[in-house]
């Protein structure tokens, strides 16, 4: 079992990573809320929802470019679980704790419909004339007629 030390030192070196890596690239998505949870195997675990402008951008891009500590017998790298319908999880694992952050799924989530817009009438290719202009462009040079 996992003393609850390490799961709060754990939850500190998460925090601190998640706002190092979205302050470095000036990225405004938050991890405002921490549960502490455990597994059904009574594993202890961390979970937060990633909130704000681009959750789901900055989320894929915290596991694949930001270095997470992985520590102790058993840890595992940032891996993306979709088993949960509608959230995404970018899970590891260290010194025996499990972190989840995690995001709705955006294929999930139902959409509020919008009304199509109005198209305008379609235009003809070429428009007639105002009742003002000739149908062709009369030559300002007189052409000569022969009579006969």
């Amino acid at each position: 079992m996992t003393d609850p030390t390490t799961v709060q030192d754990v939850k500190a070196q998460a925090i601190d990573a998640w706002y190092q890596f979205t302050s470095y690239r000036n990225l405004q998505a938050r991890v405002p809320d921490w549960r502490e949870a455990t597994t059904p195997d009574g594993t202890p675990r961390l979970v937060s929802e990633v909130v704000g402008p681009g959750a789901a951008h900055t989320l894929h891009l915290f596991a694949s470019q930001w270095m997470v500590r992985v520590e102790g017998a058993g840890g595992q790298r940032p891996v993306f679980d979709y088993s949960t319908p509608g959230r995404v999880t970018c899970v590891w694992r260290t010194r025996g704790v499990w972190v989840e952050l995690w995001h709705p799924d955006p294929t999930t989530v139902p959409l509020t419909p919008v009304p199509a817009p109005s198209l305008p009438s379609p235009r003809r290719a070429f428009s007639r004339p105002s009742g003002r202009l000739p149908f062709t462009r009369r030559s300002k040079a007189q052409k000569e007629t022969t009579t006969p």
